[in-house]
C-alpha cells in the first residue's frame, strides 16, 4: 500500500485495506500467511515531508510446532508506528550519534510512502521464534518419536550421557563401603 505524501490532509489519513502476502517469501521463517494481512493505518503529516504512521495488523498464521511438529493455525496481531522522512533529508556527511528517537526512523524517496515493507517486517516480529501449538504440547519422544500428546510410550527417558561416565563410576566407587 502506498500513501501519497500530498493527499494526507492536516487531521491525518485513516486507511484500511488487506495487503496480499503472496509476494512475500515467508516461508524460510518457519509459517505461512493464510488469506490476506488485515491493516488499519493513521498517518499523521508532520512539517512538509515527515510523516508519522501508527497501525495496527492481524493476520491468520499457519505454523509447525516446534515440539510435536504438527501444523496448526492461530491469529497474529501486532500493532506499530514508525516515523517516515524523506532520505535526502538525512545528512550523509560526517558522523551522527545514533539516539533512542532515530530507531523508529523510516526513509522514503519521491512522493509517497510504501507501506509493505513495514507491515511485512511487524508480521514476522509478531510471529513467534518457536511457535507451539499449545502450552501444554509435550511433543515428540527422543527416541522413537512417538507424539506423547496422543499416546504415552515406553522407552527409557532418561539417557545417560556417555562423556560423563567416568565421572560417575567415580563417585559409585567414593561412595561404595569397601
Amino acid at each position: 500500500m502506498e500513501i501519497k505524501i500530498q493527499e494526507i490532509p492536516p487531521e491525518g489519513l485513516l486507511l484500511s485495506y488487506d495487503e496480499d502476502p503472496a509476494h512475500w517469501d515467508l516461508s524460510q521463517r518457519g509459517f505461512t500467511i493464510e488469506g490476506p494481512v488485515h491493516v488499519r493505518v493513521k498517518a499523521i503529516k508532520h512539517n512538509e515531508d515527515e510523516v508519522y504512521v501508527r497501525g495496527a495488523l492481524s493476520a491468520e498464521v499457519i505454523a509447525e510446532c516446534s515440539r510435536c511438529l504438527k501444523r496448526y493455525t492461530s491469529r497474529v496481531e501486532s500493532d506499530f508506528h514508525a516515523e517516515y522522512v524523506p532520505r535526502k533529508a538525512v545528512p550523509t556527511e560526517g558522523e551522527r550519534e545514533l539516539v533512542e528517537e532515530d530507531l523508529d526512523l523510516l526513509f522514503y524517496e519521491g512522493d509517497s510512502i510504501d507501506l509493505g515493507e513495514e507491515v511485512e517486517g511487524q508480521l514476522i516480529l509478531a510471529t513467534p521464534m518457536r511457535p507451539l501449538c499449545s502450552e501444554e504440547c509435550r511433543g515428540l519422544c527422543p527416541q522413537c518419536g512417538q507424539d506423547l500428546n496422543v499416546k504415552q510410550c515406553d522407552c527409557v527417558q532418561e539417557i545417560p550421557d556417555p562423556r560423563w561416565a567416568e565421572l560417575k563410576e567415580a563417585f559409585k566407587k567414593k561412595s561404595s563401603p569397601n
